[in-house]
């Protein structure tokens, strides 16, 4: 093992305080603005909402999708009013949705304008999707408390022959009166990517099977871009990684020249002029690497100023979004060093002077893990669908595990509502990606344990400087 990662690097004292070389006005900014920070609030709402749980809070998840139906609901309406043709019928509740014999008997390959306008209705609600992959809650509900056998399969999928993604997939919608599924048989409209918990209108005319067989979609109508002013913020240039996935299996050749890169003992080909690194998440493979971890970021920390947000991987709670990983386990020099060039953030985390969330990339692996929306086009398109949805955690707390909150005493940190941010970073991505929508930049940071990655930005331009080790 190189000599960089030895155990007793350091002799971890109390005189063992660092003396400042550099610029730590970054870490000190965003200090001050953890207060501003909605998700280190929904946190604090948490904590209160478990200690003295209610009969209220037994049902709040429910409430969270419900709440965010409420919302979108009238944005929606007003929009789709517009957009939707004027003879199609407008039900305030699915479940009031009715087929008609003019409706029924529209082939499946009729050409949409070929088709009464008359025979459509529209409706808006929330989607839920059962996909190939995802975990059937029922199943394992019936496992674990009462001993039945194990049936065939433990994800829900449509039972056939027919392996294509369509086939399974089964896409429904609903409010708080029930829920229709979904057809897209009619393909003269671009099939979006619809995940739990997008709320959306949606245009169309009930088949013969009593499914609801899609025309249109409305999404939530656009809001303001952020009003930043003339925004040059100092200090704005940052380093990020993301996956170190530290394990006893970890190239310590590899690990030793990203430390000695970040330390300023080589410049491997490349000047960079940041002193801040941001590590996005998914640094542990296990908990019992930690000590490794300490004396990475023991090393670094001597050169860098270190803003951490944990992932779900990481040693911090398993709710979204997640507290700070506790100071207490990290080494005595980081300890004393913490408040000059350590900070411990949430995750997701929002920094209001350069109107920016950075997020461990949960969301999105979240999504992939449970779908067929593996490549990199697929990723770049979700990334852009939480702008469109203006929902940026919309399958929590379906799959993603979301912390309890009183929806009546804070608002919902993951919608979007006033304006939109300048950027949404995500970590932990096979791949660097970038893309714009609304004007919103998405940067997707790769995993620095396959891809040998990592990346300089700059949050006043976005200019960026992808860096290969």
């Amino acid at each position: 093992m190189s000599n960089l990662l030895k155990k007793n690097l350091f002799n971890f004292s109390d005189d063992n305080k660092l003396n400042l070389v550099i610029d730590n006005t970054f870490i000190k900014n965003m200090k001050n603005e953890e207060s501003q920070n909605p998700f280190q609030n929904l946190i604090n709402s948490s904590n209160k909402t478990t200690t003295n749980p209610t009969t209220e809070n037994l049902n709040q998840f429910y409430k969270i999708y419900t709440n965010r139906l409420q919302y979108f609901r009238p944005k929606i309406k007003e929009d789709a009013i517009e957009k939707f043709p004027s003879k199609s019928t407008f039900y305030n509740k699915i479940l009031d949705i009715q087929p008609t014999n003019l409706s029924q008997s529209i082939k499946k390959n009729q050409e949409v304008n070929s088709i009464d306008p008359e025979t459509f209705c529209w409706a808006i609600g929330t989607i839920y999707t059962e996909m190939k992959y995802k975990p059937d809650i029922l199943n394992q509900v019936s496992e674990d408390l009462y001993g039945l056998p194990e049936r065939p399969n433990n994800y829900v999928y449509k039972e056939g022959n027919d392996e294509s993604e369509d086939a399974n997939k089964e896409i429904m919608f609903e409010d708080e009166s029930g829920r229709i599924i979904l057809q897209f048989d009619h393909t003269n409209i671009e099939k979006e990517i619809l995940v739990t918990g997008v709320v959306v209108g949606i245009l169309g005319y009930v088949d013969i099977n009593n499914d609801l067989q899609v025309i249109d979609y409305c999404f939530p109508p656009k809001l303001q871009p952020p009003l930043v002013g003339n925004l040059k913020q100092e200090n704005s240039k940052i380093l990020l990684i993301s996956g170190l996935d530290l394990s006893q299996d970890t190239n310590i050749e590899k690990l030793t020249t990203l430390q000695s890169y970040l330390s300023g003992a080589i410049n491997h080909n490349c000047n960079y002029e940041s002193n801040n690194l941001i590590i996005l998440g998914d640094s542990l493979l296990s908990y019992n690497n930690l000590a490794m971890f300490n004396e990475f970021l023991s090393t670094v920390i001597r050169a860098k100023t270190i803003t951490l947000i944990p992932s779900l991987n990481d040693p911090s709670d398993r709710l979204f979004p997640q507290r700070p990983i506790n100071l207490k386990l990290f080494d005595r020099l980081l300890q004393l060093n913490s408040n000059d060039v350590l900070s411990l953030q949430t995750n997701p985390t929002y920094w209001n002077s350069f109107k920016v969330f950075l997020e461990a990339g949960d969301t999105i692996n979240d999504i992939v893990k449970y779908s067929d929306y593996n490549n990199d086009s697929d990723r770049l398109e979700i990334m852009k669908n939480f702008i469109k949805w203006q929902n940026l955690a919309p399958t929590a707390p379906d799959t993603l595990s979301i912390q309890p909150f009183d929806i009546n005493e804070i608002d919902d940190p993951f919608v979007l509502k006033q304006e939109y941010p300048r950027a949404i970073i995500f970590g932990n991505q096979p791949s660097f990606l970038k893309t714009s929508y609304e004007n919103v930049e998405l940067i997707g940071v790769p995993k620095f344990a396959t891809t040998n990655q990592l990346l300089e930005l700059d949050l006043n331009s976005f200019k960026y400087k992808l860096i290969q080790l």
